[in-house]
């Protein structure tokens, strides 16, 4: 035996380890991961994209509806940019909780999204203002800069692709309209639940909104509204006790593999991946609402 201990004396690897090591690489390599969907705007100037349609920012794939699910909950964010300014540069705040501003915000104007003076509270001297007669440019200047907005992880209904998406502006009405529809069908899956336990089957009460919203699909649509296209939403169902098992396998693989790889670091790097909001998608008093922290998810 050598006295040197860089020296491999054997060196030969089990198969059973070289074989497991390699299923991980090619597991890790072509493991799909979630895209980036948006709402294409009248003023983008993306290249290639056709406003009025939902484009995947990484192919510039466009679709004119497509057939969804909300995986995992909605939740909230927030940003901030340069009045007129909706670049990556131009972003003097954001928060991925809709608590506190994130570390990395370049400007934050204070502690907490919830006393920002550039956030909720601006509207109410924005409403004053209104009714008092001004507009224009004037009652745009008193526009709250900084809008919170609904973070969603989605998939395809047909293809099974995920999705990241943003919805915000004009957008947030409808969407929070639309999940009225989720919460009566909600109260439909939990009544029957209900019927399952009382009967004796072996079936468990959900204890999150997350362990439900994966089993309602809808249509997500472009619709022109006032000048301004925003995302409608139709066509809620609950979908079959077949359909519910197999997507109930990715909803459950999404949540182990979110264990796995989620960090700060890929939601920092992910959350600066979003495009920033066109300027005609923020005009108008809708309290632009609630989204979450980027996951680096894979089903």
């Amino acid at each position: 035996m050598s006295d040197n201990p860089l020296v491999v004396v054997n060196n030969t690897v089990p198969q059973e380890l070289v074989i497991a090591k390699k299923v991980n690489a090619l597991s890790r390599l072509f493991t799909l991961k979630p895209s980036i969907l948006e709402l294409v705007s009248k003023a983008s100037r993306q290249e290639g994209a056709k406003p009025g349609t939902f484009r995947v920012t990484s192919t510039n794939e466009a679709f004119t509806e497509m057939r969804a699910v909300i995986v995992l909950e909605p939740v909230e964010q927030r940003e901030m940019y340069r009045r007129g300014e909706y670049t990556k540069e131009a972003k003097e705040c954001f928060s991925l909780d809709n608590v506190q501003p994130h570390s990395r915000a370049k400007n934050p104007p204070a502690l907490y999204c919830s006393t920002c003076p550039m956030g909720d509270v601006m509207w109410d001297g924005w409403r004053k203002a209104k009714d008092r007669g001004v507009s224009g440019e004037a009652l745009s200047a008193l526009t709250p800069r900084c809008r919170r907005y609904w973070h969603l992880f989605l998939v395809e209904r047909a293809t099974k692709t995920p999705y990241y998406m943003n919805i915000k502006g004009t957008s947030v009405k409808p969407f929070e309209s639309a999940m009225q529809n989720v919460a009566r069908l909600f109260q439909m899956i939990i009544a029957n639940i209900k019927a399952e336990i009382k009967a004796g089957n072996d079936v468990v009460m959900p204890s999150s909104i997350g362990e439900v919203i994966w089993k309602i699909s809808f249509t997500m649509y472009p619709e022109l509204k006032t000048g301004t296209w925003q995302t409608g939403f139709k066509d809620f169902k609950v979908m079959s006790p077949e359909d519910a098992a197999e997507f109930g396998q990715i909803y459950a693989d999404i949540v182990s593999r979110k264990q796995e790889v989620q960090t700060q670091e890929a939601a920092e790097a992910e959350a600066e991946l979003v495009e920033a909001p066109a300027a005609s998608t923020t005009a108008g008093p809708v309290s632009v609402s609630v989204a979450e922290q980027n996951k680096q998810i894979q089903i």
